[in-house]
């Protein structure tokens, strides 16, 4: 199931997809819950399986297991037009990197560009806004494929939740949790940079 093209906007970057996650699942509760049963492991500390994560490496954890390519579809969906939105630290912070492929007429150039380098490739139904990007299939011809990545800071304002479940429901409650926390951060704070980036500011 994809999520209608009239659901994403300039500045909605990541949408979660409960109604999917309910309807897919195998136990009429969650499809991530049972992707959380099998990858448990990463939700808490290394050896210690009842010993929580700190709230920013559960986000980051729970994000990773939410997102393609682990859940395909995911139960977090990211916009088509992107090529994804990861977690990583820096300086033990964590940061949400969001790749956005850029065509090559975003590029201030003094000179144009040959006409004969291929750009990112797109598919999509009639009427879709935010379209799929790829690499186009190699064909000895140059490519010139542009993206900007932008980082975010994932700080207090994101009220990410402590975590105090590793296994079960509640487990699963508050995976859900941080994730919709970090998709509602995500499109506040770097859905205007990648809207201005597009023109659509």
């Amino acid at each position: 199931m994809t999520i209608p093209d009239r659901d994403w906007g300039p500045r909605t970057l990541a949408l979660v997809d409960h109604e999917h996650d309910r309807d897919a699942a195998d136990d009429g509760r969650s499809r991530y819950g049972a992707y959380l049963r099998v990858r448990g492991y990463q939700l808490h500390e290394p050896g210690q399986p009842a010993t929580p994560l700190p709230p920013a490496e559960f986000a980051a954890g729970a994000w990773t297991i939410a997102t393609s390519p682990i859940m395909s579809p995911g139960y977090v969906r990211i916009r088509p037009d992107l090529l994804g939105i990861r977690p990583g630290f820096g300086d033990g912070r964590l940061y949400l990197d969001v790749q956005l492929p850029l065509p090559q007429q975003a590029l201030k150039a003094d000179t144009a560009i040959p006409y004969n380098w291929r750009d990112w490739q797109g598919e999509s139904a009639a009427g879709d806004r935010y379209r799929y990007r790829e690499e186009p299939r190699f064909d000895g011809r140059p490519n010139l494929l542009t993206h900007a990545v932008l980082r975010i800071p994932v700080d207090e304002t994101w009220q990410l939740p402590d975590q105090t479940h590793t296994t079960g429901d509640g487990l699963t409650a508050q995976a859900q949790a941080a994730v919709a926390a970090l998709a509602r951060g995500v499109n506040r704070d770097a859905g205007p940079m990648a809207a201005a980036l597009l023109g659509e500011a």
